[in-house]
């Protein structure tokens, strides 16, 4: 195929491999200008010469749409097209430019991972795993080399999706005559836990695989050990990582799938509360929290930032800091940054523009509605009689007026809008998360408003049925970082209603 041009659009340029579904080929995308590359898979369900036409195509249009759903998150490929021409079915994916796990483990096996490294892998791949699932797939098939570390960030991108077993609606049209020819891969050995050997995956079955890597990166064993009589295992030994993360990857990997972490947001959360304690008291009002957003559901993690504040690995226990009242940054007026994590939060559910939210009982609830949509704000306390500005976070819905504007679309536009809004508006942080199982972006950005106040903003917002749902935090620039953990933990909240 080399050098042909399939589709009048993709022009064969080198062939990369074979796997379990076909043919990868790297192409060129010629109706553009610059030709960009993008990966073409030639789809082959099967071997098997007795499988009908019909049910080829239908494991075809399954696996386009397992492929389209996953690759909305930023850290899977984004299915560009699908297609049929002279009897072969096709893929187009986006291209990432990395180079893949397995190469960087064989490469660097003398080199063994730092705390910092498996601990940014865990948060994005747990990141991956909570999307995916919320779709009730199952991946099967995670090993390094479906794995790319992507060069212009180091990020973890998931690839490989051929093994996918789905619990939920993909292929419950298919009869149990032709459903023998799906789900039939048990993954790659040495990360596949012992349930999925006898093909009963379990979504944490992903998890297993993921802490499996893990432990090879830190050890530069494979295969992985294993205690002949509990079946763990045997990996601590010469590891030099903290006591807390040890036990994280340890849950990922429990032989008895019942006793490891049930999901994915499990894991995030114990991720978080680890990079929480590894914050010394002393530099936690250095920390700049919009600048170290995790790839996890957007909340204050605290990820990569945190950790490499470490001056080097430790097996010591954990010492978290006192219980006290921490000072954020610039806050001349030294007040206290808002501690909600204790507090019973309330919840505020639209039924109208199906979407709830959690926040702190102390914040007032105002209602909106105009012409061009709903607002609902949620105002802070006022900290003192002398405070010209009561932090707020507000929520609005519009309908957008092109239900073809892509999340990119209206990032450009929204940014734009913001340097016309505020006075010397500059953006510090501009990322792309996921909220409610949904890709979004989030910005932070500084500026002054129309009474002249310096603010420092944060935005998100993400697409859904045709509606732009965007959160917006609002405060004056000194007392951003009182409020910003509730913020946070509100953000983390946000559920959209299927109804």
């Amino acid at each position: 195929m080399l050098g042909t041009t399939i589709h009048s659009h993709y022009k064969i340029i080198k062939f990369l491999g074979m796997g379990r579904s076909g043919a990868t080929y790297l192409a060129e995308n010629l109706d553009l200008p610059d030709r960009p590359p993008c990966l073409v898979k030639k789809f082959q369900h099967s071997d098997d010469p007795t499988i009908a036409e019909p049910l080829v195509d239908k494991l075809f249009e399954a696996q386009a749409a397992i492929l389209q759903q996953v690759g909305q998150h930023p850290l899977v490929p984004t299915l560009l097209a699908k297609f049929q021409e002279h009897g072969s079915r096709y893929f187009v994916s986006e291209y990432i430019d990395g180079d893949l796990l397995s190469d960087e483990l064989a490469i660097t096996s003398g080199s063994l991972w730092s705390q910092t490294q498996v601990f940014d892998f865990l948060v994005d791949m747990m990141s991956t795993l909570d999307f995916i699932h919320s779709f009730k797939y199952i991946h099967q098939d995670i090993n390094p080399k479906n794995i790319i570390r992507q060069k212009k960030d180091g990020r973890f991108i998931s690839i490989g999706f051929s093994a996918v077993k789905d619990l939920g609606s993909v292929w419950h049209h298919l009869s149990k005559q032709d459903a023998r020819y799906i789900n039939v891969s048990i993954g790659t050995p040495g990360y596949v836990p012992s349930e999925q050997e006898q093909h009963k995956s379990q979504f944490n079955s992903d998890i297993y695989a993921v802490g499996a890597i893990a432990i090879q990166a830190l050890t530069g064993q494979f295969p992985i050990l294993k205690d002949p009589h509990t079946h763990e295992l045997k990996w601590r030994d010469g590891v030099k990582i903290n006591l807390k993360l040890m036990g994280i990857i340890d849950k990922m990997v429990r032989p008895d799938y019942r006793n490891r972490y049930q999901s994915a947001s499990e894991v995030s959360q114990d991720l978080q509360a680890f990079a929480l304690t590894q914050i010394p008291p002393s530099k936690f009002d250095k920390l700049k929290p919009h600048l170290i957003f995790g790839a996890t559901v957007c909340t204050l993690l605290l990820s990569f930032g945190a950790v490499k504040l470490l001056s080097a690995p430790t097996i010591q226990p954990i010492v978290p800091p006192p219980v006290k009242i921490v000072r954020a940054p610039g806050n001349s007026q030294n007040k206290p940054i808002e501690k909600n994590n204790r507090v019973n939060l309330k919840l505020y559910s639209d039924k109208s523009q199906k979407f709830s939210i959690k926040y702190p009982p102390s914040w007032r609830v105002e209602d909106i509605t105009n012409s061009t949509g709903k607002t609902t704000t949620f105002i802070s306390p006022k900290q003192s009689a002398v405070d010209k500005y009561q932090e707020n976070v507000s929520i609005r819905v519009e309908t957008l007026p092109n239900p073809q504007t892509t999340l990119a679309n209206y990032t450009k536009s929204a940014i734009a809008k913001i340097k016309t809004t505020y006075q010397d508006a500059k953006i510090i942080e501009s990322s792309s998360i996921v909220m409610a199982k949904k890709p979004a972006n989030l910005i932070v950005y500084t500026g002054t408003d129309e009474n002249s106040l310096p603010i420092e903003n944060l935005e998100v917002w993400t697409i859904d049925r045709g509606q732009i749902y965007v959160i917006t935090y609002k405060a004056d620039r000194q007392h951003y970082y009182g409020f910003l953990q509730s913020v946070m933990t509100m953000i983390n909240s946000f559920e959209l209603k299927n109804s």
